[in-house]
């Protein structure tokens, strides 16, 4: 499903609204204070005042309609973590070449990673947007991350989709 204004700003109202829940309680039920879960938003023209412009990051559509409207996502205290990285540190993941961008070995595809989780996962968006897959264990040689078919998995069709599983996991959380 393509991300569009309006089920993106229900995503975010609906994330937003089960963290704060997550958060009033955390600490009388875990004992410890929660870490910072928070639903960035984006002010307005954020994604224009990239060096270049995302189109020259080679971005997906999705992708930059995401970072549109949603600067950045941290839910330390959802499952073992979920991070969806700044569109600066994306980009500059890219260009400077401090995040792969390419898979070889057990899969061969292009990539933009724009998330990690709390277990050292790294989550990317294919070139085509039909895949979202989350890498751990392999090798970053160069710009491309060598791993086999343990360390990828594909967690999601595209990112509408892997967005939606995150709203789960929120969900299962708030429970």
């Amino acid at each position: 499903m393509p991300i569009t204004g309006e089920n993106l700003s229900n995503w975010i109202r609906e994330v937003s609204e089960l963290v704060a829940g997550i958060v009033r309680n955390f600490e009388q039920t875990h004992g410890y204070p929660p870490g910072e879960n928070v639903v960035r938003t984006a002010a307005p023209g954020d994604s224009s005042a990239l060096p270049g412009g995302t189109s020259v990051a080679g971005l997906h559509d999705d992708l930059a309609a995401f970072y549109s409207r949603v600067e950045e996502v941290s839910l330390p205290d959802v499952g073992n973590g979920f991070f969806v990285h700044p569109l600066e540190d994306v980009v500059a993941g890219r260009v400077e070449g401090f995040q792969p961008t390419g898979l070889r070995g057990s899969v061969n595809d292009a990539i933009t990673v724009f998330g990690s989780d709390g277990g050292g996962g790294l989550f990317a968006l294919n070139e085509s947007g039909d895949r979202v897959y989350r890498l751990s264990g392999g090798s970053l040689v160069a710009s491309v991350y060598e791993v086999d078919d343990s360390g990828v998995a594909v967690v999601a069709t595209d990112l509408w989709a892997f967005l939606d599983h995150l709203l789960d996991e929120v969900r299962a959380a708030a429970r």
